[in-house]
This record gives structure tokens, C-alpha cells and sequence, in this order.
């Protein structure tokens, strides 16, 4: 086998050695060590939600402390003498009008009462209305939002008596005696409709935002109890986890290697602990990193089980999971798309998806920790340690479980970049026969480039040739212009010489002629 690869196998199986002795703490340390002593989850959450208020179906722990009192109230049975009577003097105000709000008639004074649009019963019943007003044995809050102007009106005793505690439109559409009691007691559907209509708006949005002021104080001061805890754990649990892991490791070197010649079992211990000491204060600007992150995940938290618990209830170990989840999922998520200096994309994923690993078998840790509390529970002599034990024992299988999956995500990521690596040899060599075959057709390209320019400059010679000779033509034809030119002015001269000869000799042969002639006749 190659020594190259042996190395790496033990470099890795050290590594995984090395990781699980820090998971191992980290956890141990962490979620199951500092979570528990210093976080009291609970169903539900920290801050009480009109879902969990109103369910049947979960127990009083998913309501906050402060809100148990106001949780049984609203599931009591309706006592009218819990909520406050009108005063005389509103009474009086508002049948000194001396006009019926439901039928729209004038009415003697004497003859209107006061009757609750929705009905003191109705506005018990609504157990939203115990979380918004806080009603406790003083039922003042709730009294008053009952007993406002919004949701009275003044109508005569013979509609206010048989109405009672029932709904206006409802009670409009009864029959007595074959007769609606609209019709028979002149009730108005417009007036009864804007009544209704009125009184409902006003008693829900009161109550909203009566419940959006509570959740946001409670919010903000369970959310901040929750940020600072965090952060304090974050930064602890690191500076512990650098302790302990530098204790282990400087003692098992002393164990192992001994003391040093010279020295005392004292000073090397005392010197050893100083390096401890040493590398815990090198970490406190990390810490404080830490307790930042810490700080924000413990706030979002706290926010998102509230946000969870609109809709669904929560049991306490699901709180733990998000609290503890959502810090390992803002921690992958940076690694992932905001990469350290130095660290490539590839790299990057590989740590965020080590830190999701994490994250998911804490999550099923903390599933698992109540039942194993469980277990532990039935064996008497562990009954009084059963919760610490079973922190520990779920803590130690976590952490080696997430060493475990990690370096299998290694071994992945490594044969994933060799089996890369390989492509990208046979690329590079493929690349390289073509760019080998592209240089020889280049130097050939080349060779013909060069031949053609040799041609081209025996060319330019033969042309350069030519132009002499046509030069030398040149020249020589102008020379042999000029010498015609020449021969031309002579023969025109030899032209007219020999035409003044002939005429002389044409003068002379008639001369002749004459005196032949003059001879013969004599």
C-alpha cells in the first residue's frame, strides 16, 4: 500500500479521535451540561399565547406562571355577580335619550333599560378576553370593557327582559306563538346590525390590543432573560470546553511522557496548568463572539416558540431543540455563505453541513433524554441522579455519533475532490494533447507563412527588376524619340531641298524646252 496513504488514513482516524474527545465535551458541557442548569424550558414557551390559552386539549403548563390565575378564570363557570353592575348613574344616562336603540321608538325613561349588546355571559365565555384583561377575583378589566358605551344600548324592558343573555339577531329571529319576535316587538334590522356590529369591533380590537401590549413586554423581557442566558452559556461553555480539553491533553501527556528531567511533579503540573491558563484567556475574544451569537440565537428563539405556539403547543423539549437548534443553524448558514478568509466554498459547505450533522443528533438527543431519564428513574438507587445521569449519558452519545457522521462527511468531501481531482487530470491531459496538436498545426501554419514571405520578397526583387528594365525602356524610348524627332526635322529639310530642286530642274527642263523647240523651227 502507499506510505502516502497510510498517513492520511491515521491522520484521519486521529482526527476523528481528537473530534470525539471534543464533542464529547463540547456536549456534555453544552446543551446537556450548562442548558440544563442554567434554562428552565417549559411547554409552551415563556410567553403565554391565545392558541394555548384557549386549547382543551394541553394542561396548565403551557400557560405562563403569571397567567395560571387567569387560565383557571376563564375556564370557571359564568357568575354574573363576578362582574361589575352598572352604576346608577350610567343607567341614567343612558335612558335619559328616551329612544329604544332597537326598535328606534321613543320610550318613557322609566320604562328603557340598559342591556348588553353582547352578553356579560358571552364576554365570559370568550377566554381570549381572561388573557387580554388579566381578570383575576377582581374581574375589573373585564367589567369595564363590558360595561362600555360600545356595548350597551337602551332599549325598552319588554325586548331587554326576554332577551337576556342570548344574541340580538338571534333573538330577533325567535318565534313566540307562531310570531317573530322582530315583528312583534318592532325590532329594526339596521339598528340591531349597527349595534351588534359596533359592540363586536369594539370588545375584539380592545382585546388585540390589549394581548399586543402583553406579548410584546413579555417578549421583550423573557426574550432578553433568554439572549443574555444564551450568550453567558455560549461563552462559558467555550471557555470550559477549552479548560477541560487542555487539562485532558496536558495530562495525558505528563501520564505518558513523565516528568521531565530536573523538574518537581509540582512544577511540572504548575507549568502545564499555567499553558492551560494560557490558551483559556487566548479564547476570551472568542468567548465574547460567542456570547454576541449566543445572545441573538437565545432572543430569536424565544421569538420563534412564541411565533410556533400561535398555531401549534409545544412540549419543553421542542423548546430546548429550537433554542439550541436555531444557534447551529445560524452558525451553518454563516460558515455556508459567508466563508472564513482562506476557506473555499467547498470547504465551507463541508463545516456547515458538520454543524447541521450536529445540530440534528442533539435534536434527537434531547428526544431521547426524558426517556432514558425515564428509564434510569425505575432503578431506586439512581432515582436522585437519574436527570444528571442520563444528561451525561445522552450527551457522551451525541457527541461521539457527531464525531462519528463528521468524519464520514470527510472521508465524502475527500473521495468527492479525489475522484474531481481525476477528472481534472484526464481535462488537463485531454487539454494538453489538443493544445499539443494546436502547436503543431500552428508551426506548420508557421512554416508555410515563412515560405510564402521568402516568395514574397523574390517577387519584390523580380518586380523591382522589371521596373529597371521598364526604366532603361523608358529612357531608351526617349532617346529614340528624340532621335526621330531628329530624323523627322532633317527629312522635312531634305524635303524642301529636293522639292527647290525639282522646281529648278522643272525650270530648267522648260528652259530646255524652249529652246529645243525654238531650234527645230529654225
Amino acid at each position: 500500500m502507499d506510505i502516502g496513504l497510510v498517513e492520511l488514513r491515521q491522520q484521519r482516524l486521529q482526527k476523528l479521535f481528537d473530534d470525539c474527545q471534543q464533542q464529547v465535551i463540547s456536549q456534555v458541557i453544552g446543551p446537556f451540561g450548562l442548558s440544563v442548569a442554567m434554562f428552565e424550558d417549559r411547554n409552551g414557551g415563556n410567553v403565554t399565547t391565545v392558541h394555548n390559552f384557549e386549547s382543551d386539549d394541553v394542561d396548565i403548563s403551557y400557560v405562563a406562571e403569571k397567567d395560571e390565575g387567569h387560565y383557571e378564570a376563564s375556564r370557571s363557570k359564568y357568575d354574573r355577580d363576578n362582574i361589575k353592575q352598572l352604576s346608577k348613574k350610567k343607567k341614567d344616562d343612558l335612558k335619559s335619550s328616551g329612544v329604544d336603540g332597537y326598535t328606534g321608538k321613543s320610550v318613557s325613561p322609566s320604562d328603557l333599560e340598559a342591556d348588553h349588546v353582547t352578553s356579560l355571559k358571552t364576554i365570559h365565555n370568550t377566554r381570549k378576553n381572561h388573557l387580554a384583561f388579566e381578570t383575576g377575583d377582581g374581574y375589573d378589566r373585564l367589567s369595564a370593557v363590558a360595561n362600555s358605551d360600545e356595548n350597551l344600548v337602551a332599549t325598552h324592558r319588554d325586548v331587554n327582559n326576554p332577551k337576556r343573555a342570548k344574541d340580538i339577531i338571534e333573538f330577533a329571529n325567535e318565534e313566540v306563538d307562531g310570531k317573530a319576535n322582530r315583528d312583534k316587538l318592532g325590532l329594526k334590522d339596521e339598528l340591531m346590525l349597527a349595534a351588534k356590529q359596533r359592540s363586536e369591533q369594539h370588545l375584539g380590537s380592545t382585546a388585540n390590543r390589549a394581548i399586543l401590549k402583553k406579548q410584546a413586554g413579555e417578549l421583550l423581557q423573557t426574550g432578553g432573560k433568554q439572549a443574555a442566558l444564551m450568550g453567558l452559556r455560549q461563552s462559558l461553555g467555550l471557555l470550559l470546553t477549552e479548560l477541560v480539553n487542555g487539562l485532558f491533553n496536558e495530562f495525558k501527556v505528563l501520564i505518558k511522557a513523565g516528568v521531565e528531567a530536573g523538574k518537581t511533579l509540582f512544577e511540572e503540573i504548575k507549568e502545564r496548568l499555567q499553558r492551560v491558563i494560557a490558551s483559556v484567556v487566548k479564547k476570551i475574544p472568542a468567548a465574547a463572539s460567542q456570547a454576541f451569537q449566543g445572545g441573538v440565537s437565545g432572543f430569536m428563539s424565544n421569538l420563534i416558540t412564541f411565533l410556533i405556539n400561535n398555531f401549534l403547543s409545544t412540549a419543553k423539549r421542542f423548546v430546548t431543540i429550537i433554542r439550541e437548534g436555531l444557534l447551529g443553524l445560524v452558525k451553518a448558514f454563516k460558515m455556508i455563505m459567508f466563508p472564513p478568509k482562506g476557506m473555499t466554498s467547498s470547504e465551507a459547505l463541508q463545516e456547515g453541513l458538520k454543524v447541521l450533522t450536529a445540530v440534528v443528533v442533539t435534536s434527537v438527543g434531547f428526544l431521547l433524554q426524558e426517556s432514558v431519564a425515564t428509564f434510569l428513574k425505575t432503578l431506586p438507587f439512581l432515582i436522585p441522579v437519574a436527570d444528571a445521569v442520563s444528561g451525561v449519558l445522552i450527551g457522551i452519545m451525541t457527541g461521539l455519533l457527531s464525531a462519528f457522521l463528521a468524519y464520514q462527511l470527510d472521508n465524502l468531501f475527500a473521495r468527492y475532490r479525489y475522484a474531481y481531482d481525476e477528472k481534472l487530470l484526464d481535462a488537463i491531459a485531454t487539454d494538453a494533447k489538443l493544445t499539443e496538436k494546436m502547436a503543431g498545426d500552428l508551426v506548420v501554419a508557421s512554416e508555410a507563412s515563412l515560405s510564402s514571405i521568402a516568395k514574397y520578397r523574390e517577387s519584390i526583387k523580380s518586380y523591382e527588376k522589371t521596373g529597371e528594365l521598364l526604366g532603361a525602356a523608358g529612357r531608351a524610348s526617349q532617346a529614340m524619340a528624340s532621335s526621330l524627332a531628329q530624323a523627322v526635322e532633317s527629312a522635312k529639310t531634305q524635303v524642301a531641298e529636293t522639292k527647290e530642286m525639282i522646281s529648278y530642274l522643272d525650270e530648267t527642263n522648260a528652259l530646255l524646252d524652249d529652246f529645243f523647240g525654238k531650234k527645230a523651227t529654225e
